[in-house]
């Protein structure tokens, strides 16, 4: 798949920011990490030890203090990023769709990491959970796009089952991307294994306007499927009911918020009729998701 070329012309200068829970660690990158050795930008002194290379010797502060004194310098690593794409059967309901957008947002995402000298792998889960090698370098973004626009949606794999899978495989400080409609009742506990593991996590929830608010479907006898587990269930539509499903919408989204909230998480909410150019040259930019 590819980006439209404004977005992608924008993201390569670009990369993803975060709240301070992930972390750079390892690789040579464009991130300070908490590593020091050799490089350009002073970060302390320390005692000389045995094996230290005496090119590292401050001469003007050993003289002062009379004992061997090195200098140390910020060392600048990649941080690991893990791009996980809901492709259940849930992300085809709605009007639009929702997985059309959410594979592109997960496109560009990636393309920010990898544009911003990270290290980046993506995750697909649906009827099937499909995992990508961690890739480094603007150069392997054809191939890391080309593998999240291969993904289809189905399936009822949820997202707790794919960040168990996933989130183990990512290393402790990473950032968790994750694009979903967020809306399976096991959602939560899968943040909360990311969160177990010391990740910090974007979610961008994808949700169609009819979702939103039901009310455009009009009103009485209305038979609703669940795409994922086959049920199904006759409701009335009408204002107690419409006005019972805004009040549960809004309170899991607040749960969802304040799930992320308490270990350093992040919540974005769109529309599936959002054109993805608008998203990231607009919103993302505007609110610092990409800086």
């Amino acid at each position: 798949m590819q980006l439209p070329p404004a977005v992608q012309q924008e993201l390569a200068r670009r990369r993803l920011s975060t709240t301070g829970r992930a972390r750079a660690q390892g690789g040579a990158g464009e991130r300070p990490s908490r590593a020091k050795g050799a490089g350009l930008e002073f970060a302390d002194h320390r005692p000389y030890a045995p094996g230290d290379d005496i090119r590292a010797l401050d001469a003007q502060v050993t003289a002062r203090l009379g004992t061997p004194v090195v200098r140390e310098y910020v060392v600048h690593q990649q941080l690991p990023i893990l791009v996980v794409l809901d492709a259940s059967a849930s992300m085809t309901t709605g009007m639009p769709g929702k997985f059309a957008l959410a594979q592109q947002l997960a496109a560009a995402l990636a393309y920010a990491g990898l544009s911003g000298g990270d290290s980046v792998q993506a995750v697909t889960f649906g009827t099937d959970i499909h995992t990508s090698g961690r890739m480094q370098g603007v150069n392997r973004s054809a191939e890391l796009l080309g593998f999240l626009g291969r993904a289809r949606p189905g399936g009822n794999i949820t997202l707790h089952d794919a960040l168990r899978h996933a989130a183990a495989s990512a290393p402790r400080g990473a950032l968790v991307v994750l694009v979903s409609d967020f809306l399976a009742d096991t959602d939560l506990q899968g943040i909360a294994h990311a969160h177990s593991r010391a990740q910090e996590v974007l979610a961008v929830q994808v949700l169609a306007p009819d979702e939103l608010d039901p009310a455009p479907l009009g009103r009485g006898l209305t038979r609703l499927e669940e795409p994922e587990g086959h049920a199904s269930v006759s409701v009335v539509l009408d204002d107690a009911s419409l006005g019972a499903y805004r009040r549960a919408l809004e309170d899991w989204n607040a749960a969802l918020r304040g799930q992320l909230a308490r270990h350093g998480g992040r919540l974005v909410q769109v529309r599936s009729d959002q054109a993805v150019q608008h998203l990231i040259l607009r919103d993302f930019l505007a609110r610092g998701i990409i800086r």
